[in-house]
């Protein structure tokens, strides 16, 4: 195998921007802050809400496309629509999402979003009509994207993936005593 240089880049994660001379047979490694690898873009900046951003914009625009062809359609049953959103749209938004820390604001985008599409499933209620969002989940049969992101998907990984071991797996050992060493 043979690594092309031209091609291979490098990316720190850090919470500041920080420089790092990589070298591969007397070469410099080009130092990118972001890069898209397989459509999701990786930054070196540790907020994760510009891509989550991102993922969201590509679903909506995915349900907004199907959204006169078949959300809209009278003659198609709720269960059906809401089928065609868990398979097309709902991967769109967790694409990658075992491997991210989520915070409050970007799941509050994501689940903002799946709301919005959800919506428009069951007989286009918006906000002012005042039903629950777990009405419409009922209504559309759908979990939240969380609790079905993260369970259904690592439990069908094998036993040795990573994300599989870390949300199944116990410490070995108790935490020590005291404040953790600073890095």
């Amino acid at each position: 195998m043979q690594i092309s240089i031209t091609k291979t880049k490098s990316i720190v994660t850090s919470k500041g921007p920080k420089r790092c001379k990589l070298l591969f047979a007397d070469q410099p490694i080009e130092q990118v802050m972001s890069f898209s690898y397989l459509d999701v873009e990786i930054s070196s900046n540790p907020d994760r809400t510009h891509e989550i951003c991102k993922q969201a914009d590509k679903a909506c625009r995915v349900a907004g496309a199907l959204r006169d062809v078949i959300f809209n359609n009278k003659h198609m049953s709720k269960h059906s629509k809401a089928r065609i959103y868990k398979t097309c749209v709902r991967p769109i938004m967790t694409y990658g999402i075992e491997t991210r820390a989520h915070n409050k604001k970007t799941k509050s985008i994501l689940r903002t979003t799946e709301m919005k599409i959800l919506r428009t499933i069951s007989d286009g209620y918006t906000l002012r009509d005042r039903k629950r969002n777990t009405a419409i989940r009922e209504e559309c049969q759908t979990r939240d994207i969380f609790k079905w992101g993260r369970n259904d998907h690592v439990s069908r990984m094998d036993a040795g993936r990573i994300a599989r071991i870390a949300r199944d797996g116990i410490p070995g050992t108790r935490r020590p005593i005291g404040r953790p060493p600073k890095r």
